[in-house]
Order: C-alpha cells, then sequence, then structure tokens
C-alpha cells in the first residue's frame, strides 16, 4: 500500500496523518461534540474547530484542536465569588485512629479489586483501546523504517550514554519504582499522612495494572531485543517510568513530573545504547505507560497540555483529536 494512502495515528509527539478535512459538518466534529458532551457531563455542546493543515507527501498533515464552551461547574456562593472547582485526584479517605496493621490488612483486601478497576479504567473506555492502537501503528512504522538504522548507530557509536548505561537500567527498573511506591505507602501509614498514603496506593495499583500489561504483552510477542534476549517488546523499563512519571503527573502537576519523565527519556536511550531494546519498543512501552498511569488515577482519558486526548477513525481517515473546554 502506497505511504500517500496510509492514513495513521500517532501520540507523544508523533504527525498526524489527517486525509478527510476538518470542515463544520465531518464526522470529526461530529464525534468532537458527542465527547464533549460526555466527558465534561453538559447537556450539549457544539464544537468549533480550528484547524491547521500543511501539505506533505501527497497528504495533509493536521492536528485538529476543538474548543467548546463549558457549563458553570458551581454556583456563586452566597456573599462571596464564584470559583470553578479544579479538577481533583481521588479524595483521600482518613486513616487516623487506626493501626499499621489495620490499615495494611485493610488496604491488602481491597487491593485485587483496586487493579481490576485500574484494568477497567485503562481497557473498559474504547477511546483508549484506539489511542493504544494508534500507538501501536506508529510503532510498526518505527519497526520497519528506523530501528534497523538506529541499531546500527548505536553499534558503531559508543556515546557517554554507554558509561551510565548501569544507572540507566537502574532507574527505570520495574522493580526500583514498586520498592519506592512501597517505601512511600510506609511513610505515609507511619506518619498518618491521608494524601501520600491515598498517593502511593494509587501508584502501586498503577505499577500493577502496567506491569501485568506489559508481561501480557512481551509473552503474546515473544519479541528478541537487538542483543537477542527473549521479550523484548514493549519496553517493560519505559512503561514503568512513564507510568511512574503520570501518576505524579495526575497528583502533583506537571511541574512536579517533569523530572521523571526526563529520566524515563533518558533510561530509555541507555537501554538503546546497551542494545537491549529497539526504538519502537521505547516507543510502544511509552504510550503504554503514560495511558495506564493517567487513566488509573481518576478513571479518565489522559491529557497532554491540558488537552484530553481522543482517537477519530471514519472509513477514510484516522487521528488523535485533542479537546479542551474553556
Amino acid at each position: 500500500m502506497r505511504m500517500a494512502r496510509l492514513h495513521v495515528t500517532g501520540m507523544l509527539g508523533a504527525a498526524l496523518w489527517v486525509a478527510a478535512g476538518c470542515g463544520r459538518d465531518t464526522a470529526l466534529v461530529r464525534q468532537a461534540e458527542v465527547t464533549h458532551a460526555r466527558l465534561l457531563a453538559s447537556a450539549e455542546t457544539e464544537a468549533r474547530p480550528a484547524p491547521g493543515r500543511s501539505a506533505l507527501a501527497g497528504g495533509r498533515l493536521g492536528t485538529c484542536l476543538f474548543f467548546a464552551p463549558r457549563e458553570e461547574e458551581a454556583a456563586t456562593p452566597a456573599g462571596g465569588e464564584g470559583k470553578a472547582p479544579e479538577a481533583a485526584t481521588p479524595a483521600p479517605q482518613p486513616i487516623e485512629g487506626k493501626t499499621f496493621g489495620e490499615i495494611l490488612k485493610a488496604d491488602i483486601r481491597e487491593g485485587p479489586a483496586a487493579i481490576g478497576r485500574g484494568f477497567a479504567y485503562t481497557y473498559g473506555k474504547p477511546e483508549n483501546l484506539l489511542i493504544l492502537g494508534a500507538a501501536f501503528g506508529v510503532d510498526r512504522i518505527v519497526r520497519q523504517n528506523w530501528d534497523e538504522d538506529v541499531r546500527h548507530y548505536f553499534e558503531d557509536h559508543r556515546s557517554s550514554l554507554a558509561e551510565t548505561g548501569d544507572f540507566g537500567s537502574v532507574i527505570g527498573n520495574p522493580v526500583l519504582h514498586f520498592g519506592i511506591a512501597c517505601a512511600w505507602y510506609g511513610i505515609a501509614v507511619e506518619n498518618r499522612d491521608a494524601k501520600n498514603h491515598a498517593f502511593s496506593k494509587v501508584m502501586i495499583e498503577a505499577l500493577a495494572v502496567n506491569g501485568l500489561s506489559t508481561s501480557l504483552l512481551k509473552v503474546s510477542m515473544n519479541d528478541r531485543s537487538p542483543n537477542g534476549e527473549k521479550w523484548g517488546w514493549p519496553s517493560g523499563h519505559m512503561s514503568s517510568s512513564m507510568c511512574f512519571a503520570s501518576v505524579v503527573h495526575e497528583y502533583y502537576g506537571w511541574q512536579a513530573a517533569i523530572p521523571f519523565y526526563l529520566l524515563a527519556g533518558y533510561s530509555g536511550a541507555t537501554r538503546l545504547q546497551d542494545r537491549e531494546h529497539d526504538l519502537s519498543d521505547l516507543v510502544f512501552g511509552a504510550a503504554l505507560g503514560y495511558v495506564v498511569g493517567h487513566s488509573v488515577v481518576k478513571g479518565e482519558l489522559p491529557q497532554i497540555g491540558g488537552f484530553t486526548m481522543l482517537p477519530y477513525a471514519d472509513r477514510n481517515a484516522g487521528g488523535v483529536m485533542f479537546v479542551k473546554g474553556f
């Protein structure tokens, strides 16, 4: 199939190939309107597209941004100024007056159900499945076009990453992430810190969902790493690192998460230098961890820069749209 006829979608900075226009009466606009109504919990919304297009390789490169008016979420209190409530993470449950053992036993009993909800939040939404499907499409393109070149580059060029590869392997290791989350949990419970208790619980749940998902994909694909090791795809280091950073992002904001996203990228780069992974292994691993981390926290769709990521597809086109209310 010729590249001009391929319509693929991407996330985390990948290009969006969109064959159909973003006119007011297109299926894309109608889907955005329906999605707005559900996500913003308003009765009716009318999307107004502001498309950007440029010509490239016989197709059109477009990122469709949608803005829609949003109803007031809270009435103005008497004698005070109204303020729209900010999106919040799940409210922490009080843990005062309970012993460490009582809290731990209750959380262990709740654990399987919480992890089950995490899977439902991540994979129970068709939108998330389509986003991951889009990421898989980009992953396959990377595999066919760039994996071999990246392998040869790192075979021929020994960069400074080679000197710190062990450090990159350690900071991206899922075992380390679980260890940090468990230590965080223990300190929070010991100090009866309800907020950090809730954060650490969600972090453990998200890492569990991500770890199980990554392991199942590794076994089912049975792919080989550049160094010949089994179960190369997707990268567990990258998916776990991105999952960890995404949960921090949801709880403490993107500014707090920046160092963790940078460490995830650094760890991934060292995996390329050490020939532990191909570039495509990192692409889907990053997408998986990002979606799982953001979805498990609140059961919501992942966001980038305040825009909710939503897939779009019809018989003639595919893409990812970014939706924001104002």
